[in-house]
């Protein structure tokens, strides 16, 4: 499965995942094959991009909780854009709160890891999608650090609303894309935050929001876009600013955006464990105990250059699964030492093709010797002469 920009799905791709339209039916299955209507009308869904599958790739096994998940996403989108759009407009939102009751019903229970659905985002839906993605995650991650309801219920809140401050910037700064903002277009960013902020009215509450989400929400102003920046370290942060913080960067990092590519999921932990200034521990580790990192199937790349693919997932610790190598079908378990040593998962595969890709600095690479060439040029050249005199 591959992430194509849409200006580059052709006719004859195949769709890796569903596609729905706001009333959550079905528009195009798994598996359909493109043609130039059907990209056309997807064109004007504003989609960003596709997941296409591979050419000799089959489709992969998609089970009931992921069909709902990919429908309810969608479904939500446009709420939370409803909604949103009435606080911009001054006026009262009327899901917020319904909508953080039911994300944590559907997912601030569960007792098993879910398959995170990362998604292509355009400038026009950019905002409803990661508030969505990053309150799912957070009422995943608050039931592992057993917070008690209300305080759940606040961070969910805060998260549906934390960027809606983005929803005032200029298309032309944000659709520039997180590495080439200037500091004064960071400054401004973060002002329009601020300004998002303030439309929830923090200093009367007439919206009758949680407190500890107003809270949040202005601590999260303060961080900036993205919220990638290091903690001060003079604020008393809540820690509901920590897990939509870690939630947030997460998705960031794992969905199509609009300057970069995504990053697996074992890459976008990895990055998280490395910045505990940014992003403390336990708040990491509970991402991690809520969605796969390497589940089963999963196909992986090590180090020294060898592949191979997960057969059994460790619940407790993703780093150490039990995988099969593609070279000799050697049977790795992660959690035995002398592998820990000898083994290093670089990272999940992005194809399994492997073929080569035919650019002009891969040729390079493969340019015969002056000697060959020359034989080659004498070849030619004694072949031409005797497909002249018809001998050939």
């Amino acid at each position: 499965m591959q992430y194509i920009k849409i200006n580059h799905v052709r006719p004859g791709m195949r769709l890796a995942r569903p596609i729905y339209n706001k009333n959550g039916v079905m528009l195009y299955e798994r598996d359909t094959r493109l043609t130039s209507q059907g990209i056309a009308s997807i064109k004007n869904f504003g989609l960003w991009g596709l997941y296409i599958l591979e050419p000799a790739e089959p489709v992969p096994p998609l089970s009931q909780e992921d069909v709902e998940l990919e429908r309810y996403l969608t479904v939500s989108t446009f709420r939370l854009k409803d909604d949103l759009t009435l606080l911009l407009n001054n006026m009262t939102p009327q899901h917020i709160k319904p909508m953080a009751q039911e994300i944590l019903k559907k997912f601030g229970g569960l007792d098993h890891k879910i398959n995170f659905a990362g998604t292509l985002r355009s400038s026009g839906d950019y905002v409803y999608k990661h508030s969505l993605n990053t309150a799912i995650l957070a009422a995943m991650m608050v039931n592992r650090l057993h917070y008690d309801y209300p305080e759940q219920l606040a961070i969910v809140c805060a998260a549906l609303l934390h960027d809606a401050g983005l929803l005032l910037v200029p298309d032309e700064i944000l659709e520039k894309g997180e590495r080439l903002l200037s500091t004064d277009e960071r400054r401004l960013i973060r002002g329009y935050l601020e300004k998002g902020y303030q439309m929830l009215h923090p200093d009367y509450n007439d919206y009758k929001f949680p407190n500890l989400t107003l809270q949040i929400v202005g601590q999260m102003a303060r961080l900036g876009y993205p919220a990638s920046g290091e903690l001060p370290q003079n604020v008393r942060w809540k820690n509901g600013t920590h897990v939509l913080h870690t939630a947030s960067m997460f998705d960031e990092m794992t969905s199509m955006n609009l300057d970069r590519e995504p990053v697996s999921e074992l890459a976008a932990v990895r990055y998280l464990r490395e910045h505990t200034d940014h992003y403390p521990a336990p708040f990491v580790t509970a991402l991690t105990q809520c969605i796969h990192i390497l589940p089963s199937g999963r196909c992986v790349e090590f180090s020294n250059g060898q592949t191979g693919i997960v057969i059994e997932e460790n619940q407790k610790n993703y780093a150490q699964p039990v995988m099969i190598l593609f070279s000799n079908n050697q049977r790795v378990d992660f959690s035995d030492a002398k592998f820990q040593k000898s083994l290093h998962i670089a990272d999940i595969m992005k194809t399994m093709d492997i073929r080569l890709k035919a650019d002009r600095e891969t040729l390079k690479k493969y340019k015969s010797d002056p000697k060959t060439q020359e034989i080659a040029k004498r070849y030619s050249e004694k072949r031409k002469k005797l497909v002249a005199a018809g001998r050939l």
